[in-house]
């Protein structure tokens, strides 16, 4: 059997502050590869790292708001990459990439939080719309993000924008009767952009010049609009729809146009590309094969690998075959040497142990940079998937909480006293109430029974079950303001 030596250099989230080890290895040990070593410690490590580490840190506040945005935005703020000013907040959001343009509107149209309009009021103040028609001007500004669905979000970008559009160009608003004229315009126009652009809209149905001139009569405060604007705003749209500008989702997209097979969905908000790189699969890592045999083009993402093969080629596009993919989150990656593959990368699931696959780089820059980008993609992914442990563990933590809250009166004997305003003894009914409010469920109920009462200033639903008891109550602002939902369990007799 021929001896076959291997370089190993183990790159997984525990060996960030390694320098590379090498070690000579039996092919028979192969999988049971470990690497240990100690860290190199001088000024400049401790800067790059330090360096690495923020970055991989501002990466995961990007990845955050990708997925909850208000969630990605106060991360950002307590490491203190951004100012817990809204001025700040509009600026990163117009000027950053990485991030998706629908979170962005998701972001800016949150009608709940006071900060998030501020920010979007600083947002619209940020693009110069000067000497501009309304619909142009409109189409830059969305260019920023993608428009939400809802209408009262859309209504309240469209707020902004004619705000901002009456602040940049005051002649042209004077020719109106009143400002607010701007923001109709705007509003129909989105509308208009929507009805002329929506494929399951049959072309026969869509909505025509005179149809678009009709529905906007009498908007400046009682007056019809110059017929030559919406004439212009009608044929601009028609001509080319309202686009939001190019993100990472979209550049994910146009990968996965170009690859074909049974493939998991590639355009996710949160993923990215990362890089893309052509290695050689290995089958055995002891025998010789024709150079090139196996070509894979590997598509590095921010949260998994995929690995293609090239089918086809034109002038103008290339079309891939899908073979694998692989989770970053948990990965191992070895790095090993044999007689015919100096330049190996083995790819093994950390959590479970099961080997992933074998490829060869052309050549040591390759090689390295491909696994710094991998080494990187995969700490990334440790640290989000950290993230979100803790955070069901807060999750759970507070629900244990909450019931033991609700609990606090159940007994051991199963009668269960839940008292609303003032502690009060009535009868032993199976759900009876007295006159100042308390409410006693005893512990002998035997059918179903849903009661629905109204009492003095609150009103309450009662569903009573034979193994347990559901009770929601409602007190009106008149007594207190005050909510419960609970679910009480008791011992059967």
């Amino acid at each position: 059997m021929n001896e076959l030596l291997l370089t190993n250099q183990l790159v997984s989230s525990f060996s960030l502050n390694k320098p590379d080890v090498t070690t000579q290895y039996n092919l028979n040990n192969f999988d049971n590869i470990n690497a240990s070593s100690n860290f190199v410690n001088t000024n400049t490590n401790k800067l790059r790292l330090s360096d690495k580490q923020r970055k991989r840190t501002y990466r995961i506040g990007l990845n955050l708001f990708n997925k909850k945005p208000e969630k990605g935005i106060c991360y950002l703020i307590e490491r203190h990459f951004l100012d817990n000013r809204p001025s700040a907040v509009a600026r990163f959001l117009i000027a950053r990439k990485g991030l998706s343009k629908q979170m962005i509107g998701e972001y800016l149209g949150n009608l709940q939080k006071q900060f998030n309009m501020e920010v979007l009021r600083c947002f619209a103040e940020e693009i110069d719309l000067t000497n501009m028609q309304i619909d142009v001007a409109l189409r830059k500004f969305q260019s920023y993000f993608r428009m939400p669905g809802e209408a009262q979000k859309i209504e309240r970008l469209m707020e902004a924008f004619a705000s901002q559009y009456c602040h940049c160009n005051p002649d042209i608003v004077k020719s109106f009767h009143r400002p607010d004229t701007v923001f109709l315009l705007a509003f129909a126009t989105i509308m208009l952009n929507t009805d002329l652009h929506n494929k399951s809209i049959k072309a026969d149905r869509k909505m025509k010049l005179e149809d678009f001139i009709k529905n906007l009569r009498g908007i400046d405060d009682g007056e019809d609009v110059d017929g030559d604007i919406l004439t212009g705003i009608y044929g601009r749209i028609k001509d080319s729809e309202f686009i939001p500008g190019a993100d990472h989702v979209s550049q994910v997209a146009k990968v996965e146009q170009m690859i074909v097979g049974k493939k998991p969905q590639l355009a996710e908000l949160h993923r990215r590309l990362v890089c893309y790189c052509r290695l050689y699969e290995v089958q055995d890592p002891s025998r010789k094969e024709k150079l090139g045999l196996h070509q894979r083009e590997v598509f590095l993402f921010n949260d998994m690998i995929m690995v293609t093969k090239i089918i086809g080629k034109k002038k103008n596009s290339v079309q891939y075959s899908y073979r694998c993919t692989f989770t970053l989150s948990g990965m191992i990656v070895y790095l090993f040497e044999s007689q015919y593959y100096k330049f190996g990368i083995q790819l093994k699931n950390g959590n479970n142990g099961k080997a992933g696959i074998m490829l060869n780089a052309r050549n040591e820059h390759d090689r390295t940079k491909f696994v710094e980008d991998l080494k990187e993609a995969i700490l990334e992914m440790n640290e989000m998937e950290a993230l979100r442990i803790e955070e069901e563990l807060m999750k759970q933590q507070l629900m244990k909480q909450k019931h033991c809250t609700y609990n606090r009166h159940s007994k051991d004997s199963g009668v269960v006293d839940i008292e609303l305003l003032r502690p009060s003894d009535f009868g032993n009914n199976r759900l009876s109430t007295a006159g100042d409010g308390a409410i006693r469920v005893s512990s002998s109920p035997s059918l179903p029974d849903v009661v629905e009462c109204k009492h003095n200033s609150f009103k309450f639903l009662c569903q009573v079950n034979f193994l347990n008891i559901k009770i929601c109550c409602l007190i009106t602002k008149k007594t207190e303001q005050i909510f419960v939902s609970a679910t009480i369990n008791f011992c059967s007799s």
